[in-house]
C-alpha cells in the first residue's frame, strides 16, 4: 500500500512539473554541448522586401531539453525543446546527417528565428 502510495505521489509531481523530467541547459554565456543530427531546412521569411526563401540548419535532439531562464529580458524558459536553429558563423557547412555533438552557447529567438530557442555554433565533433 505504501508503495502504490509513492507510486502515486510521484506520478503527481511528475505531472505537475514537467520540466524536471528534461535536462535543463542555462541560456547565454555558459556554454553548452547538445548531441543530435543536423539538418538542412528549407523555409521563408517575411522581411521588409516580402517574403523570401531561406535555408537554415537545425539541431534535432534525441530526447527533449528545457532552458531555463536567464539574465536578459528576452531569456525565457522554455520547457520542452526538441530542436534548435543554428546560428553559424560566416562560410561554416556544418556535418550533416550523422550523431554529433555540437558546442556553443543558447539564446532565445526574438523573431528572428525558426525556432524559440537557437544555439550559436562554435563547433562540432562525431557523437558515440
Amino acid at each position: 500500500m505504501l508503495f502504490k502510495t509513492l507510486l502515486l505521489a510521484g506520478l503527481a509531481v511528475g505531472g505537475t512539473f514537467p520540466a524536471l523530467a528534461h535536462d535543463c541547459q542555462p541560456y547565454q554565456p555558459e556554454p553548452v554541448t547538445l548531441t543530435g543530427e543536423i539538418t538542412l531546412q528549407h523555409g521563408t521569411r517575411n522581411g521588409p522586401k516580402g517574403v523570401t526563401r531561406e535555408d537554415y540548419y537545425v539541431l534535432t535532439l534525441p530526447q527533449m531539453i528545457c532552458v531555463a531562464g536567464g539574465s536578459a529580458e528576452t531569456d525565457e524558459d522554455v520547457e520542452s525543446i526538441a530542436a534548435l536553429q543554428l546560428k553559424l558563423p560566416p562560410g561554416v557547412k556544418p556535418p550533416l546527417g550523422r550523431r554529433v555533438a555540437v558546442t556553443g552557447t543558447l539564446f532565445h529567438s526574438v523573431g528572428d528565428g525558426h525556432t524559440d530557442v537557437l544555439l550559436t555554433y562554435d563547433s562540432a565533433k562525431p557523437a558515440p
